[in-house]
């Protein structure tokens, strides 16, 4: 019986790992220290009011899980952890999300490329060194004037947080979006093609 186990347990990993897009990474706490999976599209709890991803796992290119090490590490000395949002998103939840609230301010539209769909973006916030969800200047698509990179109106502690994220987020090599304080981009995030999944989230 035993060997019947691990030939379905063989075949079931064989078979998952085919259908993980080439050219990206699951991101874990093995290599982001601390880092907190709330991926947010695999919940009810987004715009769409509905789970969009089918487990709540996280997936990036290489490039931008190595710059997320550094600022967990740079973070960590600070008293925080990472709290990851959003990574990777093939068009299919893309497609849901704009069908939610079709408003190019915030969401790319369908028929062109994502920034997430390149592997190169995330969406964060912040924990502290117990895990502790913090409060941050908004919650996740809460897309309003508080949600913006203009932190006047927010308490000042919750300002202090947003800022701390953001310059450890600007050090390490992204770069930041004025709309979402949430959202960042590799710098380079043009030079990349986007990445679709076949069977994988879609």
């Amino acid at each position: 019986m035993r060997w019947i186990a691990l030939f379905f347990g063989l075949a079931i990993s064989q078979g998952f790992s085919e259908k993980i897009p080439e050219g990206l990474r699951e991101v874990t706490a093995d290599q982001v220290p601390g880092i907190i999976l709330e991926m947010r599209y695999s919940m009810e709890r987004n715009i769409t009011g509905k789970a969009i991803y089918p487990d709540g796992r996280a997936w990036l290119r290489r490039e931008t899980i190595q710059k997320l090490t550094k600022v967990a590490r740079d973070l960590r000395e600070k008293g925080y952890r990472l709290v990851l949002w959003d990574a990777w998103r093939p068009a299919s939840a893309q497609k849901a999300l704009w069908a939610a609230k079709p408003d190019g301010r915030f969401l790319t539209p369908p028929g062109k490329i994502s920034r997430h769909s390149r592997g190169t973006s995330v969406d964060l916030s912040l924990a502290d060194k117990s895990g502790k969800i913090l409060e941050m200047p908004s919650d996740h698509d809460e897309f309003n004037a508080k949600a913006d990179e203009d932190f006047s109106d927010v308490p000042k502690e919750v300002a202090k947080r947003a800022r701390i994220l953001r310059n450890a987020m600007f050090a390490a090599g992204f770069s930041g979006v004025p709309d979402e304080w949430w959202h960042y981009d590799l710098r380079d995030w043009g030079s990349y093609e986007a990445i679709e999944g076949k069977g994988f989230r879609d």
